[in-house]
């Protein structure tokens, strides 16, 4: 296993975060750490007051996490966070259907080797924390997985009669999630690594199993080892040790608001782009029937769609101090509720988290607390060797790929280096004209009878040439036949569905492939550095 790297610049990112990841100084009034600057990051960490109960959170990581695993190396970790020093490296992924993508992996793996590096570096204690988005509610968004079937993306789907759902970690699978083990298992060859792989899925992911309970063992199975320690709101307890910010989300709207909006505006008027539109209201509901209804507000009132249809912001602080597990957080809350359940000095971000967390630092403030170190995840593709093979023979980059496949087929044409048959052949026709009429001609000066017979193996030469040109044509048709199959072939596996791969494929399907221990390999593979750039893992 090798790797090489492609700028960020010439990939599909948006120009916020290839500005934060090679030009920091654009976007610096927007964040307060600079995760490149050893100094920077230093004088955070040194500084990071947990603003938290530290026995509480530690007692609610410790009652989380026995729901997916009793490894001792979690325990550990969790133990390790009741030292007032230490930190937690924060990220977390939606619970996608068998894992999700590569990016889910990622994110984990940028996690561990940052806090190894923390504290191997600035010598402060520091754990992985994944962050399962057990609150979230949009369905079809998580319901749906890729694969490759052969070289193409083929997608299978977990289906629902519901028309509103609750919070998606909430749903029980039926034998549904059977039926779509089977349909991997045909689309996924068997190999060594197979058997392995579906007693894993199977002990995960079976009927009875919640989507939060399956993708939380799913994690722990494959990184407990190093430590990582699983973390979500979607509990009493959670939102009883984070009643007071909720309640700030209220009591503070109009400065929250104006705190979000103010930098927006000016992330637009700097020419970037705001990721998340700003609302009035940063909460959502959890009605009767455990659906998740958007809380709106005008002025002093506050109401929504499902059992509380209005309330005067008096009442509705009453009822969050009360009932706190009614209410949950919309995308701007979220962060800072992890950051009073944890103490997250740092958070681990894809590129469009990043964006986000650039409207949120006077956000933060509000709430009395410190933006965390946004560090940029890991980002690569792996590159396998039927593709690594081919590479070499075509005109183009990795990061070209990206392209549609029209532009990618016109622009190989256009490059092609391929020698144009014409004017060989009008050449040869030429030069056997001309020696062809002084051959003739000699001839008829022998024997005048025979000029008829030398003109019809003239004739018959010059057919055969346009013979041999027909085959040329048609040899070199052939050929560029099999190199736009490459490349169709190759922006498959590079660019599925022309999206990055790390965003599509599952990465249960590199398991399969590779083994179980793949992402241990890459993780030794990676190094800090690697964060700047996206990688192309050669397996």
């Amino acid at each position: 296993m090798k790797s090489n790297s492609i700028p960020f610049q010439k990939l599909p990112f948006s120009s916020l975060f290839k500005s934060y990841i090679s030009d920091f100084k654009k976007v610096e009034p927007f964040f307060e750490t600079n995760p490149f600057d050893g100094e920077e990051v230093k004088n955070k960490l040194e500084y990071y007051r947990f603003k938290g109960d530290r026995v509480k959170s530690v007692e609610f990581l410790r009652q989380f996490n026995a729901q997916f695993t009793d490894s001792p190396q979690v325990e550990n970790s969790i133990q390790k966070l009741s030292s007032n020093d230490a930190v937690a490296v924060v990220t977390g992924q939606q619970l996608t259907l068998f894992g999700g993508p590569p990016l889910t992996v990622f994110k984990i793996l940028t996690a561990i080797k940052t806090a190894t590096h923390i504290e191997q570096t600035y010598g402060k204690p520091a754990v992985p924390v994944f962050w399962l988005a057990d609150e979230d509610h949009d369905f079809l968004e998580i319901a749906t997985a890729g694969v490759f079937d052969r070289d193409e993306l083929k997608q299978i789907t977990l289906k629902s009669d519901l028309e509103e759902f609750p919070r998606v970690g909430e749903i029980v699978f039926d034998d549904q999630i059977s039926t779509l083990k089977e349909e991997l298992k045909s689309i996924m060859y068997e190999t060594d690594f197979s058997d392995d792989l579906w007693n894993l899925l199977d002990e995960c992911y079976h009927p009875g199993s919640s989507i939060r309970d399956s993708f939380g063992k799913l994690i722990l199975h494959l990184f407990a080892n190093h430590e990582v320690v699983l973390a979500g709101s979607n509990s009493k307890q959670a939102k009883e040790l984070t009643t007071n910010a909720l309640k700030k989300s209220v009591s503070h709207s109009d400065q929250l608001f104006d705190a979000l909006n103010n930098v927006s505006t000016r992330l637009l008027e700097t020419g970037f782009h705001a990721q998340v539109q700003v609302q009035e209201s940063n909460l959502f509901w959890i009605d009767n029937d455990g659906t998740r209804k958007k809380i709106h507000a005008e002025g002093e009132d506050w109401f929504s769609e499902g059992s509380v249809k209005s309330l005067k912001t008096d009442a509705l602080l009453d009822l969050i101090e009360k009932s706190p597990e009614r209410f949950s957080p919309n995308v701007f809350l979220r962060p800072v509720l992890q950051n009073f359940l944890l103490p997250g000095a740092v958070y681990v971000a894809g590129p469009g988290e990043v964006a986000y967390y650039a409207q949120m630092k006077d956000f933060y403030r509000e709430f009395g607390l410190s933006m965390p170190i946004i560090m940029p995840r890991f980002s690569a593709t792996m590159v396998e060797s039927a593709v690594d093979r081919v590479l070499p023979k075509l005109p183009f980059s990795a990061e070209e790929y990206s392209m549609r496949i029209e532009d990618l087929e016109s622009e190989y044409i256009n490059r092609s280096e391929a020698p144009d048959p014409e004017p060989i052949f009008k050449t040869w026709k030429k030069d056997f004209e001309e020696i062809s009429r002084l051959r003739i001609d000699e001839i008829s000066v022998i024997d005048q009878s025979l000029k008829g017979t030398s003109e019809k193996v003239r004739a018959n030469l010059l057919t055969e040439l346009d013979k041999l040109k027909g085959k040329v044509y048609r040899s070199l048709k052939e050929q560029d036949k099999i190199q736009l199959e490459r490349i169709r072939k190759v922006k498959s596996q590079l660019f599925p569905g022309g999206n990055l791969q790390e965003r599509e494929i599952l990465f249960i399907y590199f398991m399969n492939k590779y083994g179980l221990n793949i992402w241990d390999d890459i993780l030794a593979l990676m190094t800090m550095e690697q964060h700047k750039t996206h990688n192309l893992i050669h397996l």
